[in-house]
């Protein structure tokens, strides 16, 4: 850990598997938020390879509701094999831990990422069972969403192996 990561709250990252996911919540230490995003996730071994070019033309924004639906699916679910069907059930619990989450960047985050649904704006679900996204992580399958505001950087990132 760097010691600009901050720490998120116990049953918060308890809902991220860390065989298939990269949670982090950074001050943010550039004037740019993608090299602190690019700074966070060096030397992960799944996440090294990404190119920060890549990043920074293959993320488009999405609303604070569809980053929580999409923080659903990188905590549950399968990029092979659909999200699990438990993301479409209202669950209060589950909710109140990936709000808090999200919560961690600040009131006024903004959030991007690499699905491929968010080129549907407001009509995008991240649910859906077929998706495209704008692989970044190299041979492995990769989603991400980035949180950004004025003092911190979260970076949950999904990846499985084809």
């Amino acid at each position: 850990m760097t010691e600009s990561r901050t720490d998120l709250p116990a049953r918060a990252r308890a809902r991220f598997d860390e065989r298939q996911s990269f949670v982090a919540l950074t001050a943010r230490g550039e004037p740019d938020w993608h090299d602190t995003v690019m700074d966070t996730i060096r030397g992960h071994p799944v996440l090294r390879h990404v190119d920060s070019g890549e990043l920074r033309d293959s993320l488009l924004e999405i609303s604070d509701a569809q980053a929580l639906e999409l923080a659903g699916l990188i905590s549950v679910g399968s990029l092979l094999y659909g999200p699990h069907p438990s993301l479409r059930v209202p669950n209060a619990e589950r909710d109140i831990g990936l709000r808090e989450v999200l919560g961690g960047v600040g009131d006024s985050a903004r959030f991007f990422t690499n699905h491929g649904h968010a080129e549907d704006g407001a009509e995008a679900d991240f649910l859906a069972s077929s998706y495209h996204a704008n692989v970044l992580a190299g041979l492995t399958i990769d989603i991400c969403l980035i949180g950004v505001s004025d003092e911190k950087v979260l970076v949950l990132w999904r990846f499985e192996d084809e």
